[in-house]
């Protein structure tokens, strides 16, 4: 047999796939030139015969004819191709490196069932499958053999001949020694650790890219030129052309509104490697919501165009790719791989490589000489900060530069920014920051429930409508909503737990009539999502940094015409509000501040300082539980093995994942979906629940939710409404 397939529907030659993983090697050798620096000077070349062998296993005559069939071989081909490593020309320790990569490069050694002579039936098992692959020995000696030194002149200008077989292979790999080479994983992973990773994640890469139906690796259009088509450069701020200057890891603080997103962006162009076709390093854009990434990705496309240039990465990425009419599928499954240069995402996305979650040592590969903008640092949980704090310093040996903005950022966690990076620092100066001053402190004595009606009636009346209702619960957003609904008030009530299709109809209203309504009720999801402007904003007590964020969806242009708008700040809030924010001195620490301020501006060269006294308090306990989580991160990578699968995946999921569940209402409509094909419209159904809140509905209601088997789905026996969301109510009505 002369013919030998790698895929099948659509079919893909063995020699053609090979070659095109080839051509991506080819894009990420002139692309990535800092790998072999990174790892060893001849990284290529084992990468190149990585790539060479990974699928010779799939010649076998079991794993052809069932691919025609349409049906599973039930044996993996990569076992079969790290027996053809033997006949390398290298080192026994080369040869091992090139096997592992092959070996791993669908599944880890942890669940791959790898033959060992002890076990008689599994290498019994593995001589058949032998047998069905010399059946197809005159295509690896009459077609494949004779491709090899055309594919070396290609990637190296010059034939190598490091492989060769031997006149009597065909005994020789019904003979290879698998325990040996787990022997020696076992005992030398960790002094070629970082030459593992980067075998098989650019094998991956190669692999993956490839079988997608690329054939090379997007580059960055320079940054600055492609900025300076929309911003010419002589209205660059004076923040902007400084960060276009400094070499290097950045502190950057600056007001909202002065474009600090610009000012990375040229920061990274300064710190990126240049080619005649563009900026070669990967660059990632941080930030903690999806609202605002998928905002930002709509931003970033305004400047580079392009989707295959500008990713984004989290939880329902493909969703928000589906509902934007881009190539959902496609761009989806590139994103996931090293192609885009410049991608939107959750830290949470990053942090899997650290944690050992999925391909990691692909996402690893892809941080080499990096370049990391967390914007909006300020939000995290001192876990996940934490953790964030450990990545820039695991990663420092791999040459990747980090910037690190916010406009409201405690002195006490710039100091641990300080000293994770030694960065340099801009600040905008205080008379430049308080341009953007808009708001002045109006402190309202008492809570909400007191005080709603007769502010409601005051706003109407002054012609500050339409207002923000900020409230810190979903129990409180809904109990205001029906008071202010109760007056005759035109009302919205927003918050995180409605299905995402009737959040962003939610959305969509507000962006385009939100002057017909008199009142939004909000939790904290307005903190981050809507680029919009309220006149006024009532707020509950929050953390002094929350309520800037808050403060800013009212009068976002004023700086503009140097418009002030008062912001009313209520002293007292809800019993519930101690789970909400801990420790809960904070707010009571904000409120304080925010009463010496009463009828004054909050200039914006003030904030810093502000949001460092309100944590003045605690910093030292919340330092200490951020620099342990810190260790934990730096612990848990320094026992990273790669090629296994990690046990700390579990740990990340339960830190970091909520739940995703469906109320019972719409249960039939997902199911109809998920059978006729249409998967990606559930995310219209799905209400997003975290960990906390599920076992707190699950301790007081009972039994209520429900997995769906067939469809892996989790029901929730609640009911739902369209105004309110879903509520803390069991759903006693029969649902056809």
């Amino acid at each position: 047999m002369k013919v030998c397939m790698a895929k099948f529907n659509p079919n893909d030659f063995l020699e053609c796939h090979i070659n095109d993983a080839l051509n991506v090697l080819k894009s990420m050798k002139t692309t990535f030139p800092w790998i072999p620096e990174l790892s060893r000077k001849d990284i290529w070349e084992l990468l190149f015969y990585s790539i060479l062998l990974h699928d010779l296993g799939k010649c076998a005559i079991g794993f052809q004819k069932g691919g025609t069939q349409g049906k599973i071989w039930g044996y993996r081909h990569e076992i079969l191709s790290t027996a053809f490593t033997q006949f390398l020309n290298y080192t026994e320790e080369d040869k091992n490196l090139i096997a592992l990569a092959v070996l791993t490069h669908h599944k880890y050694l942890t669940e791959l069932p790898v033959p060992t002579k002890i076990e008689e039936f599994v290498w019994e098992n593995y001589l058949e499958k032998v047998d069905e692959l010399l059946k197809n020995s005159d295509y690896i000696e009459e077609v494949f053999m004779p491709k090899i030194p055309y594919w070396e002149v290609y990637l190296f200008g010059k034939t190598i001949g490091k492989f060769n077989l031997s006149p009597e292979w065909k005994e020789k790999i019904k003979d290879y020694n698998f325990d040996n080479l787990l022997r020696w994983y076992e005992q030398n992973w960790e002094n070629h650790k970082d030459e593992l990773i980067f075998l098989k994640g650019l094998l991956n890469a190669c692999d993956h890219l490839s079988s997608a139906g690329e054939n090379s690796i997007r580059l960055l259009p320079f940054v600055a030129e492609t900025l300076e088509l929309k911003i010419p450069r002589e209205k660059w701020r004076s923040i902007q052309k400084q960060a276009n200057q400094i070499e290097g890891n950045l502190l950057l603080r600056a007001p909202t509104g002065y474009g600090k997103t610009e000012a990375a962006l040229l920061w990274a162009d300064t710190n990126a490697h240049r080619t005649k076709r563009g900026v070669s390093n990967r660059i990632f854009y941080v930030l903690p919501y999806k609202a605002s990434i998928n905002a930002m990705h709509d931003r970033l496309l305004e400047y580079f165009k392009n989707p295959e240039l500008v990713g984004v990465l989290h939880s329902s990425s493909t969703y928000y790719l589906y509902a934007s009419n881009l190539e959902y599928k496609r761009l989806s499954s590139l994103y996931h791989k090293i192609f885009t240069p410049l991608k939107v995402t959750t830290p949470f996305q990053i942090m899997k490589a650290f944690f050992g979650v999925g391909f990691f040592e692909m996402t690893l590969s892809e941080l080499a000489n990096a370049l990391l903008i967390f914007d909006e640092i300020h939000a995290y949980e001192p876990n996940v900060l934490g953790i964030i704090l450990a990545m820039p310093e695991l990663l420092k040996k791999y040459k990747t530069k980090t910037l690190v903005m916010s406009a409201t950022l405690p002195d006490f966690i710039e100091e641990l920014f300080v000293e994770a990076l030694y960065p340099k620092e801009l600040k905008v100066p205080a008379e430049e920051a308080d341009y953007f001053t808009r708001h002045r402190v109006k402190i309202v004595d008492g809570a909400i429930d007191e005080n709603i009606q007769e502010l409601a009636q005051e706003f109407k009346k002054e012609h500050l409508t339409p207002a923000l209702i900020a409230c810190n619960t979903v129990d409180r957003a809904i109990e205001v909503y029906k008071q202010l609904k109760g007056f005759n008030y035109r009302v919205m009530l927003l918050h995180s737990r409605f299905t995402y299709g009737d959040r962003e109809e939610l959305e969509r209203n507000l962006r385009n009539n939100l002057n017909s309504y008199d009142f939004v009720v909000a939790t904290q999801v307005v903190e981050v999502s809507l680029d919009i402007s309220f006149k006024t904003i009532l707020t509950e007590p929050a953390p002094l940094d929350a309520l800037i964020q808050r403060f800013g969806r009212v009068n976002r242009q004023g700086w503009r015409n140097k418009r002030i708008a008062d912001v009313y700040i209520l002293t007292k809030g809800s019993e519930k509000d101690n789970n909400v924010y801990k420790p809960y001195t904070i707010v009571r620490q904000s409120i304080r501040i925010l009463e010496d301020l009463k009828g004054q501006e909050i200039k914006e060269s003030q904030i810093p300082e502000l949001v460092s006294e309100a944590y003045s308090p605690v910093k030292n306990k919340l330092t200490e539980t951020i620099k342990e989580y810190k260790q934990i991160a730096l612990d848990l990578f320094r026992g990273l093995q790669p090629l296994k699968k990690s046990e700390s995946e579990e740990q990340f999921y339960k830190m970091f994942q909520g739940l995703e569940i469906v109320p019972v209402k719409f249960a039939g409509k997902v199911s109809e979906l998920i059978d006729k094909g249409n998967g990606i419209e559930i995310h219209h159904y799905l209400v997003p629940l975290p960990y906390w809140k599920f076992f707190a509905l699950q301790n007081r209601l009972g039994d209520i939710f429900t997995y769906d088997k067939k469809h892996h789905i989790t029901i929730a026996n609640l009911k739902y409404s369209y105004e309110l969301g879903i509520l803390d109510e069991i759903e006693e009505d029969e649902i056809l």
